[in-house]
């Protein structure tokens, strides 16, 4: 049967109390063993160690059944040297051929962590079974881990600090903004007039404090720790400088441009505020003694029975007290003081083995505190708009005006356009030592006037009274839109333009042509149009445009002017209309056909309004009444529903 050892130690610059349980069941060859670190304060401390030439036997222990306990309060084994424990008999290990009772510890690797040092180990069960080495490895680290099967919890080394850490700076407050200057409306004269919209400067940020140094860095001398020096104070972050305010926007109006040279205008944006230092780090306690050694020595524990004679001493245990490592001074000057009284039959007394076990401890310097960074610097404020006005005042624009003929007679209309446009070189049209932004913005204003006049004998209503419309350019001209049934003369003059009214047509005369018959029924050649609007002798031209179709496609057309006052075959404005032989080779008996005839009349002032029909008929089979749809163009729509607009 399997026995476990279970060893107990503790790390000095850990503080915690570990016990380690190895346990030696169903192991396979080159496999590892589970190991766990657990808190274990409960180890009485019975042990002694002796130093045979290059190893270390470590005897003794608290046995608990086939358990055997060690409890240490560190644990070195020095380089190219091994330590060994010493196992009573009751403790089993199936290891006959080798040191009976003997486990071996060596070391293995020594790492450095920040500023720790800790040394590492691997313990080794070396046993035999069936003449085959069997191991079971522990490895000890600082940073939980997993290696394979092993888990090991670790808390990080003890390290004492000396020394007060420095308070951090104090940070810089911000500089306020700059306050930026109002609006000014600037009228240009004779007199010189200086005048100042510059905005205020941003107020400058706060430097910030400097972290203060560690204070009281006196280091503890020769002390059983590692220790540190206190951190130094950070030092404060610089406050931010303000933002210039802006400068304030001016409308100056002007007559003449001599008259700018009297304006000194002052509008630029404040300066900005200059960002504040941050501080400086202070510094950490240094060290004055980095490394030191300390050296703990062997004393044994001796009684000496008092009711007999000569009776020998006895060793009872062993322990390990801080002393100086030269043995004559040790066994003088450091003896331990307190003796025991464990029994009143036994006297006790102290005796020196020799030096056993030497720590190294360091020291590191505090750190330097972290300097503040520095603030950032305002943004300067902007020049303001500068605006020139040619006036006194910016008028109300008016660019364009409509309405019904009969209610612009004899009226006199004025129109108005604002002109905005950018332009540099204020600099030189100002006066002598402004201080301005140069591109400005210049606002100037075109006007112009009209009128109707009527003279014709017709009345408004006679020729459908429709709107007229006027609008004004941005070079002061002035555009009209006046209706194609009116005949008018533009007369222009420097200060206004005359619209005279000369004539015209009623809109609701056009566009009223209607398809009367068939002259030589049933010839499809020969047909009669009525003129409803009789308009003929009051139009510049009257243009038919005849497109036969067959199916939906048009497969020829012809064009017929009517020419006014020429004497044309027809009665109370009908129209007869011959078209030849032009179409016969598409009028075919039994062939169904379309006429769309597409009528133009032209106005005396040149505008053309178009509308038509569309006949359909069987060829040979033509009726008195065939089936016709009339249409009006566009321009003609638009006008016809001008007129029918209520004032």
């Amino acid at each position: 049967m399997w026995r476990r050892v279970i060893f107990s130690w503790r790390f000095t610059c850990w503080r915690s109390l570990f016990s380690i349980a190895i346990t030696g069941a169903s192991i396979l060859p080159e496999s590892y063993a589970l190991a766990q670190i657990t808190p274990d304060a409960s180890i009485v401390n019975y042990y002694n160690v002796e130093i045979a030439d290059s190893f270390r036997i470590i005897q003794s222990g608290t046995q608990v059944g086939d358990n055997l306990f060690h409890s240490f309060s560190e644990l070195d084994v020095l380089t190219d040297s091994s330590a060994y424990f010493h196992n009573p008999l009751s403790i089993k290990v199936p290891n006959k051929t080798m040191m009976t009772g003997f486990t071996q510890l060596k070391p293995q690797f020594v790492t450095h962590l920040g500023l720790l040092y800790q040394k590492f180990y691997l313990i080794y069960l070396t046993c035999v079974n069936i003449n085959q080495p069997l191991q079971y490895i522990l490895k000890l680290c600082l940073l939980a881990t997993t290696v394979n099967a092993l888990a090991v919890n670790v808390v990080a080394a003890e390290v004492q600090t000396f020394g007060q850490a420095g308070r951090n700076g104090v940070d810089g407050r911000s500089g306020r903004d700059g306050n930026s200057a109002s609006e000014q409306i600037i009228r240009a004269s004779e007199q010189l007039q200086p005048i100042d919209l510059s905005g205020t400067d941003g107020e400058a940020g706060e430097s910030a404090t400097s972290g203060e140094q560690a204070s009281g860095c006196q280091q503890p001398q020769n002390v059983t720790v590692n220790v540190c020096g206190a951190k130094g104070g950070n030092g404060g972050n610089g406050g931010h400088g303000g933002h210039g305010g802006g400068g304030g926007n001016a409308t100056v109006y002007f007559e003449s441009l001599s008259q700018l040279k009297n304006v000194v205008l002052r509008n630029r944006g404040g300066r900005a505020g200059v960002a504040g230092k941050g501080g400086q780090a202070g510094s950490g306690c240094n060290c004055t003694q980095p490394r030191w050694t300390v050296n703990y020595c062997t004393w044994a524990l001796m009684a000496q029975q008092i009711n007999i004679a000569n009776a020998e001493w006895k060793e009872i245990k062993r322990e390990l007290f801080r002393c100086s490592g030269d043995a004559f001074y040790d066994e003088q000057q450091n003896r331990p003081q307190q003796l025991p009284n464990l029994d009143p039959n036994y006297r006790y007394g102290w005796k020196y083995i020799g030096l056993s076990q030497q720590r190294d401890f360091t020291c590191e310097n505090g750190l330097i505190g972290q300097p503040g960074r520095n603030g950032r610097d305002g943004e300067p404020g902007s020049y303001g708009q500068v605006l020139l006005v040619k006036g006194t005042e910016i008028p109300q624009e008016q660019i364009s005006y409509s309405n019904r003929v009969s209610l612009l007679v004899d009226r006199s209309i004025g129109l108005i356009k604002k002109n905005l446009s950018k332009k540099t070189g204020l600099r030189s049209l100002l006066g002598t030592g402004s201080d301005v932004r140069d591109s400005y913005r210049l606002l100037e204003t075109v006007q112009s006037s009209f009128k109707v006049s009527w003279q014709t004998v017709k009345p408004p209503q006679d020729l459908g009274d429709p709107p007229l419309k006027a609008e004004i350019t941005e070079s002061g001209k002035l555009q009209f839109y006046i209706p194609g049934t009116l005949e008018y003369k533009l007369n222009n003059s420097q200060k206004q333009t005359e619209i005279a009214i000369t004539g015209g047509i009623h809109p609701k005369r056009l566009g009223r042509f209607k398809f009367k018959e068939f002259d030589r029924f049933p010839d499809p050649r020969n047909f009669t149009l009525l003129d409803e609007g009789k308009l003929l002798g009051e139009l510049k031209a009257v243009k038919l445009t005849i497109i036969l179709s067959q199916n939906n496609s048009k497969v020829s057309e012809m064009s017929y002017p009517l020419v006014p006052h020429r004497p044309y075959p027809h009665w109370a404005d009908a129209y007869q209309i011959n078209l030849g032989d032009r179409f016969d080779p598409w009028l075919q008996a039994g062939q169904p056909v379309e006429y769309e005839i597409l009528i133009e009349q032209t106005t005396r002032s040149g505008v053309t309004y178009t509308s038509g029909m569309k006949i359909g008929f069987v060829v040979d089979k033509v009726s008195d009444s065939p089936d016709i749809q009339y249409y009006s163009g566009t321009a003609l729509t638009d006008i016809l529903r001008l007129i029918s607009k209520p004032n």
